[in-house]
C-alpha cells in the first residue's frame, strides 16, 4: 500500500449557493436581516416592500371584480399579473375580500442559509429579480486536497482520505474523494481532488487549512516487487543510477548500476529494470 500526503483547505459547497432575489420592483420600507453571517430559514420574512405596480395591479383586479359576471377573463388576467410577481392566492383573495389596496408587500427567503452577501438596505430601490442576499448553505461542505501529478495514478473516485485541521488539532474527520479534476494547473502542476463532509455540527468553516492522508492499495501481483530508498538514486540528466556494493572484496568497491524507476512508493521507488533482488 502506498500512503499520500495531501494538504488541501475547505470550500463552500457551490451547489448549495443561492441568490435570494426581488420578484417584485419597488422601495424596501422595512429590513428585517441585520448583517452578513446572519442564519435565515426557509420562509423567513426578510423584507418589506412598496411597489407602485403592485398598487396599479391591485386597482386593476378591484375593478375587474365589480365586472367578472359580465367579463371573467379580466379577473383572472390580473390575478396572473400578481400571480407573476409571486403574490399567493390566499394574499390575493384576502385582497378581494378585503376590497382595499395592501401598501406593502413582504419577501419571504425561498432558501435557508447564512448571509454571505448582504446587497441591500432601508429606502434602497429594487429592480425586478435584483439580488437582495447571497445565501450558502454550510450543513454540508467540500474539502478541496491539492494532489501531484505523480500521485494521481494512485488515487481513485470512492478513496478514503482522513484529515485533520489546525484549528481543531485532536479531531480526525474521513471523508471520500467524489470528484477529481480533469485539468493539471500549469503553475503548481497539482490537480484538485474533491471530498464531501456533512456539517452538521458547524464544527469546520470554509477557509480553513486542512491536512489529509490517503491510503492506497497498489496492483496485486503474483510476486514480490523490488524497491530502493529514494537516498540511493543519483539522478544523471535523463538516467537513474544506484551502486551496489562488490561482495567478497577485499575493499570495499561498488559496481555502477544504471536503473528504470517506477511509481513512488513512501520514501522508496519501484525498481522496474536494472536490479534484482
Amino acid at each position: 500500500n502506498k500512503t499520500l500526503a495531501l494538504n488541501g483547505k475547505i470550500q463552500m459547497d457551490e451547489r448549495r449557493s443561492a441568490s435570494q432575489v426581488a420578484h417584485i420592483p419597488g422601495r424596501i420600507e422595512q429590513l428585517f436581516v441585520a448583517a452578513t453571517g446572519e442564519q435565515i430559514h426557509k420562509g423567513q420574512k426578510l423584507a418589506m416592500i412598496y411597489s407602485p405596480e403592485l398598487i396599479t395591479a391591485q386597482r386593476e383586479l378591484l375593478e375587474a371584480i365589480k365586472f367578472k359576471d359580465i367579463s371573467p377573463g379580466l379577473v383572472n388576467a390580473a390575478k396572473n399579473k400578481l400571480r407573476f410577481w409571486k403574490i399567493s392566492d390566499a394574499t390575493i383573495e384576502q385582497i378581494i375580500a378585503n376590497g382595499k389596496v395592501q401598501e406593502t408587500f413582504p419577501l419571504y427567503a425561498e432558501n435557508s442559509g447564512i448571509v454571505a452577501d448582504k446587497k441591500v438596505n432601508v429606502g434602497d430601490h429594487l429592480m425586478q429579480g435584483q439580488p437582495l442576499f447571497e445565501l450558502m448553505n454550510l450543513n454540508r461542505l467540500w474539502v478541496v486536497f491539492d494532489a501531484y501529478e505523480e500521485d494521481l495514478a494512485n488515487i481513485r473516485l470512492g478513496n478514503t482520505i482522513k484529515f485533520t485541521t489546525p484549528a481543531l488539532p485532536e479531531k480526525v474527520f474521513q471523508t471520500r474523494v467524489t470528484y477529481i479534476d480533469p485539468l493539471i494547473n500549469p503553475s503548481t502542476r497539482t490537480a484538485a481532488v474533491r471530498t464531501e463532509i456533512n456539517n452538521s455540527s458547524r464544527l469546520l468553516k470554509p477557509e480553513m487549512f486542512v491536512k489529509g492522508t490517503l491510503e492506497s492499495k497498489g496492483k496485486s501481483t503474483k510476486k514480490a516487487q523490488l524497491t530502493v530508498p529514494k537516498t540511493a538514486v543519483m539522478w544523471t540528466g535523463k538516467r537513474s543510477v544506484v551502486y551496489t556494493k562488490v561482495p567478497d572484496a577485499e575493499i570495499p568497491s561498488y559496481q555502477f548500476r544504471e536503473v528504470e524507476l517506477g511509481e513512488t512508493l513512501g520514501s522508496s521507488y519501484l525498481v522496474i529494470s536494472g536490479l534484482k533482488d
